[in-house]
């Protein structure tokens, strides 16, 4: 714009995290020291064109103080600064500047906006670009952290390497990474490399911060001194010039196992923008990781508990000939396989068709394949065993045979059972056996609090009060109250709803978790009606066997809820919160014997198809506790 426009002077300034700097000048004689400076952007002519997103002319700068000059120079007289902006965001301005008093008219703002449109359209794809690239280099080094930090189980080294590396992904100047839990905290930090060969390891307070700051998700401190949490710290934080920091949880079972501690100073916007998101997947990674080595520790240590009680009975190793023919057995084969026959062929030798294929798996007709992939073995005795084949050859690389080493991993593939079980266990206090293999198959986190569309089915018994005056506690319990409960709780499951809760006289059941089906609303209806069936069978029991007179209303209710386990550490329910709950409490409240009522929020989303075996008539507007306005109730009138 300088020379083909013919303007006197020129200059490009950047909105930056410090300010607007100065990118760019022409026209003015000294124009390589003015690159790089600062412009004020509250006074400046330039910052009231980025505020106001509007090109701002000042016709003669020594009568209008408006605005400071760009820079202090008696010639100028006039100034026009215009925003450099897309869609997406603000970028900067340019500024022209005359000698001349009222120099810049209307063809002079049309010209200089078309031109900071066009840059701000280069400036952001050139930044989407970067981005773009940046993304991909931070993908590319988690992948190499990935491979990295799974190639070995030593902790220290593993919080070494990762602090390095994330320290390298987000290209700041300091990451530290801090273990808890109930040994001694482990530190781990990157190195600020000040000179060729000179890292220098930055001493922050992170295990002060650490223990301060308690996370179940990343989190952005843009200003530590603001922080009250890091009060303690901030004076030490101040010293090494650590003005904001990221933070990411290790979590591990719900607990926090550590925190990754990275120095934001002068890139919060980075990590505004979506930055926290990668943290979040490297600290997971990382969490995982440190878990996987704590559990191998784990089966490490039960393996060699395992060996002392054998008396240090190695693993069975077989060496097998080309041509099939067993040659050597070790004595753990021979008490443990019963393979002791030398020059056997192996047929004669092993029965189970699943260990033959194994151990025949490095061959290929009289050649031996490399290394091949352990396979899993179950025997008939129960015992699992990976069986790894790999070929031996003599010094000239011929093939001598192959040699079979079968590890014992019962007692890995047990944890792993009682795993499963554990959670068939959890899972079948809620839901059909049915529904806990489909949950079980379908793998995913069964109690992750998660917002779902639910049916709220709430039911209770209709004079409990006086039941309870007039019975002894172990003939209510026996005869009536588990009655009840098994009755109804049959017939919940039989329709795939899930249990949430006893309450006393009643309880709630749900649809739509932790399966969500296309018709769960059909189904709460019918599960609905069927329970009061189910009900009256065992109304004429009480009545001929106590002489007892009990009802049951039933209200359903549907909407958005959170449904999951929640709680704290010592005591977890999965259980569902929202107002549909209460919705369908109130109804059930105003059920009579017999009743049910539904809200119109399950009957409006009923399928149009659907076809009712049974009347859904309104019973018109109802007020409901807590509520403003009164709440249109249907009545099932399936008797």
């Amino acid at each position: 714009i300088h020379l083909p426009f013919g303007y006197q002077r020129g200059a490009l300034l950047l909105r930056e995290p410090e300010g607007l700097v100065v990118r760019a000048v022409a026209g003015w004689a000294d124009h390589e020291l003015l690159v790089g400076t600062s412009v004020a952007e509250g006074s400046s002519i330039a910052g009231a064109a980025v505020q106001q997103q509007q090109p701002v002319r000042v016709a003669d700068v020594h009568q209008d103080q408006t605005y400071a000059p760009l820079w202090a120079a008696p010639a100028i007289r006039s100034e026009m600064a215009v925003p450099i902006v897309t869609a997406r965001e603000v970028f900067g301005a340019l500024v022209v500047t005359s000698d001349t008093e009222d120099a810049f008219g209307e063809a002079d703002v049309r010209l200089l906006s078309t031109i900071a449109s066009q840059l701000g359209v280069a400036l952001d794809n050139a930044r989407l670009f970067d981005t773009e690239q940046r993304r991909v280099r931070q993908l590319e080094r988690v992948n190499k952290l990935s491979i990295a930090i799974t190639a070995q189980l030593d902790s220290y080294e593993n919080l070494r390497i990762a602090a390095e590396a994330i320290a390298n992904i987000f290209e700041v100047r300091h990451c530290g990474i801090v273990l808890t839990g109930a040994g001694p905290a482990v530190v781990a930090r990157s190195a600020a490399s000040v000179g060729p060969g000179e890292p220098l390891r930055f001493s922050l307070p992170l295990q002060q911060i650490a223990e301060a700051i308690e996370l179940r998700a990343p989190l952005l401190i843009p200003s530590v001194s603001a922080d009250e949490k890091l009060c303690q710290s901030a004076p030490q934080l101040a010293a090494a010039g650590v003005e904001a920091l990221a933070l990411a949880p290790l979590l591990s079972g719900g607990r926090q196992d550590g925190m990754i501690i990275v120095d934001a100073t002068g890139r919060q916007h980075q990590f505004l923008q979506g930055e926290l998101t990668l943290l979040e997947t490297i600290a997971s990674l990382l969490a995982q990781v440190m878990e996987n080595a704590r559990l191998y520790r784990e089966v490490e240590n039960e393996r060699s508990t395992l060996r002392a009680v054998l008396r240090g009975a190695a693993d069975p190793i077989l060496l097998i000939d080309p041509h099939d023919r067993l040659l050597l057995a070790n004595r753990a084969a021979e008490e443990r396989l019963g393979l002791s026959a030398a020059g056997m062929p192996l047929k004669a030798l092993v029965h189970q068709e699943e260990l033959l294929r194994a151990l025949g798996s490095g061959r290929n007709g009289h050649e031996a394949q490399p290394t091949s992939a352990p396979s899993e073995v179950t025997l008939d005795n129960g015992a699992t065993f990976s069986v790894s084949v790999a070929p031996v050859r003599n010094v000239d690389n011929g093939l001598l045979g192959r040699v079979a080493v079968l590890q014992d991993i019962t007692a890995i593939k047990e944890l792993e059972r009682r795993e499963q079980e554990r959670l068939r266990s959890m899972f079948q206090r809620y839901v059909s056996a049915q529904v806990v293999e489909e949950v079980m198959a379908g793998g995913g986190d069964f109690g992750e609090p998660a917002e779902r569309d639910v049916v709220v089915l709430i039911a209770d018994l209709r004079g409990y009060t006086s039941l309870t005056e007039g019975l002894e506690p172990r003939v209510l319990v026996e005869q009536v109250l588990n009655r009840y409960f098994t009755a109804m709780i049959d017939v919940l499951y039989r329709h795939g709803g899930t249990i949430d809760k006893f309450l006393g006289d009643g309880f709630i059941g749900l649809f739509g978790v932790p399966i969500a089906r296309e018709d769960d609303l059909e189904r709460s209806l019918v599960a609905a009606v069927d329970l009061q069936r189910a009900f009256a069978e065992l109304q004429r029991g009480w009545r001929e066997e106590l002489d007892l007179e009990i009802g049951m209303g039933i209200g359903l209710g549907y909407g958005r809820a959170v449904v999951g386990h929640i709680g704290s550490a010592q005591r977890l329910d999965y259980t569902v919160i929202g107002d549909v709950v209460n919705i369908a409490s109130r109804l059930s409240g105003l059920s009579k014997g017999g009743q049910i009522f539904v809200s119109y929020h399950l009957v409006d989303a009923l399928p149009r198809g659907w076809r009712t075996p049974w009347p859904l008539q309104p019973i018109g507007r109802v007020p409901l506790k807590g509520k403003h306005e009164p709440h249109l109730v249907y009545e099932i009138e399936y008797r």
